[in-house]
């Protein structure tokens, strides 16, 4: 993750954008320029489908701590674009909600696209 970061030019310079945090679930997501990290605290429970309300467009996969290559257990075909699906209720803010596959105890980040 440091390296991607500091692969951003300026990163540190980009405000912190907060686009979901559920205390119960332990799911905590923010945005920083193009970048969507999503973070699965929960230690015991992976989440299927979760969705959480995003700046409408497509995203794709740059980091997933889930990876093998970070000794994680690979379950998530990193190579999908995901895209929000549109919600009446949120059009005029340009939100739609994303839904993504949140192993236990694991992060990833995607990039808009």
């Amino acid at each position: 993750m440091l390296h991607l970061i500091g692969s951003v030019e300026n990163y540190n310079l980009l405000p912190v954008v907060n686009i979901w945090d559920k205390e119960g679930d332990q799911v905590v997501a923010y945005m920083r320029g193009d970048l969507l990290f999503v973070f699965n605290f929960n230690g015991q429970q992976s989440f299927t489908d979760y969705g959480m309300l995003a700046p409408e467009g497509s995203y794709r996969v740059v980091l997933n701590t889930d990876d093998k290559k970070f000794a994680g257990f690979g379950l998530s075909d990193d190579s999908v674009e995901h895209f929000t699906q549109e919600d009446e209720l949120y059009k005029s803010e340009h939100k739609g909600w994303l839904k993504l596959y949140l192993p236990a105890r694991s992060a990833v980040v995607l990039k808009k696209v």
